[in-house]
């Protein structure tokens, strides 16, 4: 089967760092000592875009600082737009530090493909925010503390907490393998290969979601691998539409790659 989607850009551009501080700063977007890189982005793109042009899911890349120079990052984001409606956009929405922040004539786009085979296989990476939403309280004893129910969790912490300490027989790789399969499987369209995905990167995080709000950790966790598409149509809407939670703050955004090589090939 073969899809036809609606048309998907895939957006780059330059973030100027420093002006994305003072921004920030400036809209009391930096609270608690705690600057949440991903919610402050979130307001810049539909500040300077608009809802409906703005960017999402987004993934932003900013390298550590380098002493001596000027401190860049990159946007990367899936959007209905392209370069072009998005520096008019910008034209009209953004204010001129906006416009320092993320530089109009840094904004590229090219067009992501209308046709998608049931069947195809294709490598990906994605920053996720691997949490879940348990019902019951637990003490756990690796770190994660009381959660009352309904809390956001680490995954991988809520399965340890359900073993005597020592006794966690599956690794944090294989606990967010797990949760990326279930998340892909519920959105439909993908089918991922546990035995290629690796988790590449893994920090804890401190987000803010609301003005004035406590600061919040969790996971955040860059996974690799190879996935197959089951659904044409299905599939298109996952790319547009991302998976985990957080997608609108910087999390879920599917890169897609070469497919890597079998083990042992």
């Amino acid at each position: 089967m073969i899809c036809t989607a609606a048309p998907l850009h895939m957006i780059r551009a330059t973030l100027d760092v420093s002006a994305f501080h003072r921004w920030a700063g400036e809209r009391g977007l930096i609270a608690r000592n705690t600057f949440d890189e991903g919610y402050a982005l979130h307001h810049l793109l539909v500040q300077s875009f608009g809802c409906d042009l703005a960017p999402q899911p987004f993934r932003v890349v900013i390298p550590r600082p380098e002493r001596g120079r000027r401190r860049c990052g990159t946007l990367y984001g899936y959007a209905a737009a392209d370069a072009a409606a998005l520096r008019d956009a910008a034209a009209t929405y953004a204010c001129p530090l906006q416009s320092k922040v993320l530089p109009a004539a840094s904004i590229d786009s090219k067009p992501m493909p209308t046709t998608w085979s049931t069947g195809q296989r294709l490598g990906f990476e994605v920053l996720v925010r691997p949490v879940a939403r348990p019902k019951e309280r637990r003490l756990s004893t690796h770190g994660g503390g009381s959660r009352r129910p309904g809390a956001e969790t680490d995954v991988w912490q809520w399965e340890a907490s359900q073993h005597p300490r020592g006794t966690m027989a599956r690794s944090r790789e294989e606990v967010y393998t797990e949760w990326l399969a279930a998340q892909l499987a519920r959105r439909g369209g993908a089918e991922l290969d546990k035995k290629e995905t690796r988790l590449a990167s893994f920090q804890r995080v401190r987000t803010v979601r609301k003005r004035r709000a406590h600061a919040t950790e969790g996971p955040h966790a860059v996974l690799q691998g190879n996935l197959r598409i089951t659904d044409a149509d299905a599939f298109a809407r996952l790319i547009a539409h991302g998976v985990g939670r957080h997608r609108a703050y910087g999390y879920g955004m599917i890169l897609l790659r070469p497919p890597r090589r079998a083990t042992g090939q």
